[in-house]
């Protein structure tokens, strides 16, 4: 039998535990795009800081998860996918994954993937690339503890009267893995694995699947609308609440999308479930429980909010999001689904992250705006240039760093 010291068992076995200043998952701690106990400056200095280091990471539109001084994400080099880990603060490559990867998008616009970002829960970190592979790595040195080929395991099927698979994503997989307890929930799709999945963090078995629709390119929450938890999901024809206990769906909003799949993330705030997406204006559901049922009315439609890639952020009672139509942000007061306030801005995607009273916009041509969090102007305090490659993956904020993935690197920016 193999014996580890004592001292190299302790650190294979030991958890990360996310503090409130890491970025564990897409869209940081709560999936909601807030940076808790983020440490910004008062007054912003012209121009941004040199990286305090960069890293080589590959193409894709994976953004970082920062947890316990580690920085984990994906790229794609050579026709292989990367599961990487970095030191937070030196960039030091400390362990990487590779596998062959040889889908890639019809659309070239699409981008060659991956685009999921990954999600770290306790000694495991949740890696999900473009063509369906699905690991679970230790956190400490990378060893695959389980895996799936949702490829070979779930799609392949069932074709298209245009012959394609009527389930895979037609530009690959991009939903971010959500961890619950002891599942981790997945959009993967189709008859075999439903367009909502569930596995066991522990051993990978799947427990359980909903839906036989098409899965969707956004990332699920789970969150409490209307006074019921439940999984709050995109599939290929609408958005869903599955409750928590038992997958019943308790509602549904039809939402027709090209190639039937959709790209913004659920927003929940207080009662309402924000839908948007597909350059449509931008719908605020209302649910009402009653008895052991939940009633879904429309509370408001806001035709100034075309989203398409940029899924919106709330503060202070406001949803702000990006117009694709009009290349403009757009402020909406979540009670009376009323405009506040327009401006137009340059970029075709924006991360939006709100902390410290300021909400940083990271556009895809390497820009960063950081504006007042005002719900009564557009206040701009700064303007940075930190990547002259652009950037279509999402900012991470943990403490006084941000991190920003361009085309091929990775960024950590000491404020």
């Amino acid at each position: 039998m193999l014996r580890l010291p004592l001292l190299s068992f302790l650190t294979l076995t030991l958890a990360l535990t996310p503090s409130k200043a890491d970025w564990p998952q897409w869209r940081g701690p709560n999936r909601d795009g807030h940076a808790a106990d983020a440490k910004l400056p008062t007054k912003w200095p012209a121009e941004a800081p040199k990286p305090r280091w960069t890293a080589t990471v590959g193409e894709g539109y994976s953004g970082p998860a920062v947890v316990g001084g580690k920085v984990f994400i994906m790229g794609r080099e050579k026709g292989n996918e990367r599961c990487l880990c970095f030191n937070a603060d030196t960039g030091k490559e400390l362990w990487k994954r590779e596998y062959p990867e040889s889908f890639k998008a019809p659309d070239p616009t699409a981008g060659t993937g991956p685009n999921a970002t990954p999600t770290v829960d306790r000694d495991r970190v949740y890696f999900y690339g473009l063509g369906g592979q699905f690991h679970c790595l230790g956190t400490s040195i990378g060893d695959v503890i389980w895996k799936h080929d949702c490829m070979k395991e779930y799609w392949g099927v069932q074709t298209t009267t245009d012959g394609d698979d009527a389930w895979f994503p037609p530009c690959g997989t991009a939903a971010s893995p959500l961890v619950d307890g002891d599942l981790v929930i997945l959009p993967v799709g189709g008859k075999k694995a439903g367009a909502v999945s569930a596995f066991d963090r522990k051993t990978g078995e799947m427990k359980w699947k909903s839906l036989g629709e098409r899965s969707s390119y956004a990332s699920p929450v789970v969150a409490s609308p209307g006074g019921v938890r439940q999984i709050v999901a995109f599939t290929g024809l609408r958005m869903v609440g599955l409750r928590a206990t038992d997958r019943e769906v308790l509602w549904d909003h039809p939402f027709k999308a090209r190639y039937e799949q959709t790209i913004v993330s659920p927003v929940v705030w207080k009662d309402l479930v924000v839908v948007a997406g597909e350059k449509t204006p931008t719908t605020a559901v209302k649910l009402t429980k009653t008895g052991d049922k939940l009633a879904k009315s429309i509370a408001w439609r806001n035709n100034d909010l075309n989203a398409y890639m940029t899924t919106p952020v709330v503060f202070a009672d406001h949803l702000l999001g990006y117009d694709q139509r009009s290349n403009s942000l757009a402020c909406i007061d979540l009670a009376t689904g009323r405009t506040a306030w327009t401006q137009g801005i340059a970029g075709k995607y924006h991360s939006l992250v709100v902390a410290a009273g300021v909400v940083m916009v990271l556009n895809s041509e390497g820009e960063l705006l950081v504006l007042k969090a005002s719900p009564r102007e557009f206040a701009q305090l700064a303007k940075w240039r930190v990547s002259g490659k652009g950037s279509w993956a999402h900012l991470a904020v943990v403490g006084n760093r941000l991190y920003v993935k361009d085309k091929t690197d990775l960024h950590c920016i000491e404020l």
